[in-house]
């Protein structure tokens, strides 16, 4: 008997885990590639790339002149050439450094820019769950951990952000 007991009580937990454990998946990457802000936020990247790149062009453009100079002037004293040649080193370290900055400073942008983009889907995500009474949203464009059987909830999140 009291097996019995024991039996019909998991019986019984296992069947209220298992209704209570609604799921679903949304691809945020679609969501993210929807939101207005999306454009925007692309723009003030490719602002910041073209502003660095005219920068490091500038940079590039006193580099070869100075190479020029120093080539063609053939009449420069010994003590000037070591010099102008320190000078070009310098331009050629600077350079390398600012393309390793830019190149950081581009990235950091571009994943602030995302994260808050992907911050407001998740957001959309969570009044969806909440809502709808999902215990778990997975996105699906992460390759998390998907359970195959959950719902499709794109539509809804997309619907929440007024997409």
């Amino acid at each position: 008997m009291k097996k019995l007991i024991i039996a019909v009580l998991l019986i019984i937990g296992s069947t209220g885990i298992s209704n209570a454990q609604k799921m679903g998946h949304a691809n945020f990457e679609e969501i993210v590639g929807l939101l207005p802000e999306r454009a925007a936020a692309e723009k003030e990247i490719q602002d910041l790339q073209q502003t660095l790149e005219g920068r490091l062009n500038k940079m590039v453009e006193t580099y070869q002149t100075k190479v020029q100079e120093f080539e063609s002037d053939t009449t420069m004293p010994q003590a000037m050439q070591a010099s102008v040649a320190g000078e070009i080193q310098d331009l050629q370290r600077r350079i390398q450094e600012f393309q390793q900055t830019a190149y950081t400073e581009i990235e950091t942008k571009q994943n602030e820019l995302m994260a808050s983009l992907f911050d407001k889907v998740r957001t959309a995500a969570v009044a969806v769950g909440e809502a709808e009474g999902y215990a778990y949203i997975f996105d699906a464009s992460s390759g998390a951990l998907m359970y195959a059987g959950g719902e499709d909830v794109t539509s809804k999140v997309k619907t929440q952000l007024g997409l």
